[in-house]
Protein backbone atom coordinates (compact mmCIF):
# COMPACT_ATOMS: atom_id res chain seq x y z
CA UNK A 1 0.00 0.00 0.00
CA UNK A 2 1.36 3.42 -0.94
CA UNK A 3 1.98 5.88 1.89
CA UNK A 4 -0.95 8.17 2.64
CA UNK A 5 -3.23 5.88 0.65
CA UNK A 6 -6.99 6.01 0.90
CA UNK A 7 -7.11 2.31 0.10
CA UNK A 8 -7.17 1.15 3.73
CA UNK A 9 -10.03 3.53 4.49
CA UNK A 10 -12.06 2.52 1.45
CA UNK A 11 -11.55 -1.22 1.53
CA UNK A 12 -11.00 -2.00 5.19
CA UNK A 13 -9.38 -5.31 4.27
CA UNK A 14 -6.07 -6.66 3.04
CA UNK A 15 -7.70 -9.90 1.81
CA UNK A 16 -8.28 -8.97 -1.82
CA UNK A 17 -7.81 -10.78 -5.09
CA UNK A 18 -6.09 -9.13 -8.07
CA UNK A 19 -9.33 -7.91 -9.63
CA UNK A 20 -10.51 -6.15 -6.47
CA UNK A 21 -7.03 -4.74 -5.86
CA UNK A 22 -7.13 -3.11 -9.27
CA UNK A 23 -10.57 -1.64 -8.58
CA UNK A 24 -9.56 -0.30 -5.17
CA UNK A 25 -6.34 1.22 -6.46
CA UNK A 26 -8.18 2.71 -9.44
CA UNK A 27 -10.66 4.35 -7.05
CA UNK A 28 -7.75 5.75 -5.05
CA UNK A 29 -6.07 7.14 -8.15
CA UNK A 30 -9.31 8.62 -9.48
CA UNK A 31 -9.88 10.34 -6.14
CA UNK A 32 -6.43 11.90 -6.39
CA UNK A 33 -5.96 12.62 -10.08
CA UNK A 34 -9.33 12.29 -11.82
CA UNK A 35 -10.39 9.84 -14.50
CA UNK A 36 -8.56 11.35 -17.47
CA UNK A 37 -5.23 11.42 -15.63
CA UNK A 38 -5.55 7.83 -14.38
CA UNK A 39 -4.13 5.34 -16.85
CA UNK A 40 -4.31 1.57 -16.91
CA UNK A 41 -0.53 1.60 -16.44
CA UNK A 42 -0.96 3.62 -13.25
CA UNK A 43 -3.43 1.07 -11.90
CA UNK A 44 -1.19 -1.87 -12.81
CA UNK A 45 1.77 -0.21 -11.11
CA UNK A 46 -0.16 0.70 -7.96
CA UNK A 47 -1.82 -2.70 -7.59
CA UNK A 48 1.24 -4.75 -8.64
CA UNK A 49 -1.02 -6.65 -11.06
CA UNK A 50 0.42 -8.54 -14.03
CA UNK A 51 0.08 -6.36 -17.12
CA UNK A 52 -1.74 -9.04 -19.09
CA UNK A 53 -4.38 -9.48 -16.39
CA UNK A 54 -6.07 -6.13 -16.87
CA UNK A 55 -7.99 -7.12 -20.01
CA UNK A 56 -8.70 -10.56 -18.57
CA UNK A 57 -10.53 -8.97 -15.64
CA UNK A 58 -11.78 -5.90 -17.53
CA UNK A 59 -12.46 -6.78 -21.17
CA UNK A 60 -14.10 -3.37 -21.57
CA UNK A 61 -10.74 -1.75 -20.92
CA UNK A 62 -10.29 1.54 -19.10
CA UNK A 63 -13.97 2.48 -19.28
CA UNK A 64 -15.04 -0.68 -17.47
CA UNK A 65 -12.28 -0.37 -14.86
CA UNK A 66 -13.02 3.30 -14.18
CA UNK A 67 -16.77 2.62 -13.98
CA UNK A 68 -16.34 -0.23 -11.52
CA UNK A 69 -13.90 1.81 -9.44
CA UNK A 70 -16.38 4.68 -9.17
CA UNK A 71 -19.15 2.23 -8.27
CA UNK A 72 -16.90 0.64 -5.65
CA UNK A 73 -16.27 4.01 -4.03
CA UNK A 74 -19.98 4.83 -4.20
CA UNK A 75 -20.94 1.55 -2.56
CA UNK A 76 -18.62 2.31 0.34
CA UNK A 77 -20.71 5.34 1.34
CA UNK A 78 -24.06 3.82 0.31
CA UNK A 79 -23.52 0.80 2.54
CA UNK A 80 -22.90 3.06 5.51
CA UNK A 81 -26.02 5.07 4.78
CA UNK A 82 -28.14 1.93 4.38
CA UNK A 83 -27.03 0.04 7.46
CA UNK A 84 -27.02 2.84 10.04
CA UNK A 85 -30.75 2.51 10.67
CA UNK A 86 -30.36 2.91 14.43
CA UNK A 87 -28.75 6.34 14.04
CA UNK A 88 -30.65 9.59 13.69
CA UNK A 89 -30.16 11.49 10.41
CA UNK A 90 -27.91 13.96 12.24
CA UNK A 91 -25.78 11.14 13.62
CA UNK A 92 -25.54 9.59 10.16
CA UNK A 93 -24.36 12.91 8.71
CA UNK A 94 -21.73 13.18 11.44
CA UNK A 95 -20.53 9.64 10.76
CA UNK A 96 -20.20 10.22 7.02
CA UNK A 97 -18.40 13.45 7.80
CA UNK A 98 -16.03 11.48 10.01
CA UNK A 99 -15.27 9.06 7.17
CA UNK A 100 -14.36 11.93 4.87
CA UNK A 101 -12.38 13.65 7.61
CA UNK A 102 -10.20 10.55 8.07
CA UNK A 103 -9.68 10.16 4.32
CA UNK A 104 -8.59 13.75 3.94
CA UNK A 105 -6.22 13.70 6.91
CA UNK A 106 -4.81 10.24 6.15
CA UNK A 107 -3.96 11.24 2.57
CA UNK A 108 -2.63 14.70 3.43
CA UNK A 109 -5.62 16.23 1.58
CA UNK A 110 -4.64 14.54 -1.69
CA UNK A 111 -7.72 12.33 -1.94
CA UNK A 112 -11.04 13.73 -3.09
CA UNK A 113 -14.26 12.00 -4.03
CA UNK A 114 -13.84 9.39 -6.81
CA UNK A 115 -17.57 9.55 -7.52
CA UNK A 116 -17.52 13.29 -8.15
CA UNK A 117 -14.34 12.90 -10.20
CA UNK A 118 -16.17 10.30 -12.27
CA UNK A 119 -19.08 12.66 -12.77
CA UNK A 120 -16.74 15.35 -14.06
CA UNK A 121 -15.33 12.99 -16.70
CA UNK A 122 -18.38 13.12 -18.97
CA UNK A 123 -16.57 14.55 -21.99
CA UNK A 124 -14.10 11.67 -22.22
CA UNK A 125 -15.86 8.89 -20.32
CA UNK A 126 -19.65 9.34 -20.48
CA UNK A 127 -20.31 5.84 -19.12
CA UNK A 128 -18.27 6.60 -16.03
CA UNK A 129 -20.13 9.89 -15.59
CA UNK A 130 -23.48 8.09 -15.92
CA UNK A 131 -22.43 5.66 -13.18
CA UNK A 132 -21.41 8.57 -10.96
CA UNK A 133 -24.74 10.32 -11.50
CA UNK A 134 -26.60 7.15 -10.52
CA UNK A 135 -24.52 6.82 -7.35
CA UNK A 136 -25.14 10.42 -6.30
CA UNK A 137 -28.87 9.87 -6.80
CA UNK A 138 -28.70 6.68 -4.73
CA UNK A 139 -26.95 8.50 -1.87
CA UNK A 140 -29.64 11.18 -1.90
CA UNK A 141 -32.42 8.58 -2.05
CA UNK A 142 -30.99 6.73 0.95
CA UNK A 143 -30.80 9.96 2.94
CA UNK A 144 -34.32 10.91 1.88
CA UNK A 145 -35.67 7.54 3.00
CA UNK A 146 -33.93 7.87 6.36
CA UNK A 147 -35.43 11.33 6.93
CA UNK A 148 -38.90 10.15 5.94
CA UNK A 149 -38.70 7.27 8.43
CA UNK A 150 -38.02 9.88 11.11
CA UNK A 151 -41.13 11.81 10.15
CA UNK A 152 -39.84 14.42 7.72
CA UNK A 153 -42.23 15.26 4.85
CA UNK A 154 -41.05 13.55 1.66
CA UNK A 155 -40.63 16.76 -0.35
CA UNK A 156 -38.66 18.41 2.45
CA UNK A 157 -36.62 15.22 2.96
CA UNK A 158 -35.71 15.09 -0.74
CA UNK A 159 -34.60 18.73 -0.73
CA UNK A 160 -32.57 18.27 2.44
CA UNK A 161 -30.93 15.11 1.09
CA UNK A 162 -29.86 16.97 -2.05
CA UNK A 163 -28.38 19.71 0.14
CA UNK A 164 -26.51 17.19 2.28
CA UNK A 165 -24.87 15.48 -0.69
CA UNK A 166 -24.00 18.77 -2.41
CA UNK A 167 -22.67 20.40 0.76
CA UNK A 168 -20.45 17.48 1.76
CA UNK A 169 -19.04 17.12 -1.76
CA UNK A 170 -18.32 20.84 -1.87
CA UNK A 171 -16.78 20.79 1.60
CA UNK A 172 -14.40 18.00 0.61
CA UNK A 173 -13.18 20.11 -2.33
CA UNK A 174 -12.73 23.13 -0.04
CA UNK A 175 -10.75 21.03 2.41
CA UNK A 176 -8.41 19.92 -0.35
CA UNK A 177 -7.97 23.48 -1.56
CA UNK A 178 -7.40 24.95 1.91
CA UNK A 179 -5.57 21.90 3.31
CA UNK A 180 -7.78 22.04 6.37
CA UNK A 181 -10.71 20.00 7.69
CA UNK A 182 -12.39 23.15 9.00
CA UNK A 183 -14.75 23.56 5.99
CA UNK A 184 -15.98 19.99 6.39
CA UNK A 185 -16.37 20.28 10.17
CA UNK A 186 -18.40 23.46 9.80
CA UNK A 187 -20.61 22.02 7.05
CA UNK A 188 -21.27 18.83 9.02
CA UNK A 189 -22.25 20.82 12.10
CA UNK A 190 -24.73 22.90 10.08
CA UNK A 191 -26.16 19.88 8.28
CA UNK A 192 -26.62 17.97 11.53
CA UNK A 193 -28.46 20.95 13.01
CA UNK A 194 -30.71 21.13 9.94
CA UNK A 195 -31.50 17.42 10.23
CA UNK A 196 -32.38 17.79 13.91
CA UNK A 197 -34.56 20.79 13.16
CA UNK A 198 -36.37 18.89 10.42
CA UNK A 199 -36.91 15.78 12.55
CA UNK A 200 -37.77 17.44 15.85
CA UNK A 201 -39.69 20.46 14.57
Amino acid sequence: MAPHSAESVISGSDERGPRERMIVHAADLIGRDGVAATSIGDVISASAAPRGSIYHHFPGGKTQLMTEAVQYAGDFIAERLARRVTLTPAETVREIGGVWRRMLVNTDFQFGCPVMAGGLARRGEPEVADAAAEILRRWADLITARLVVDGVDSERADSLANLIVAAIEGAVALCQTQRSVEPLDRVIAELAALCDAAVYR
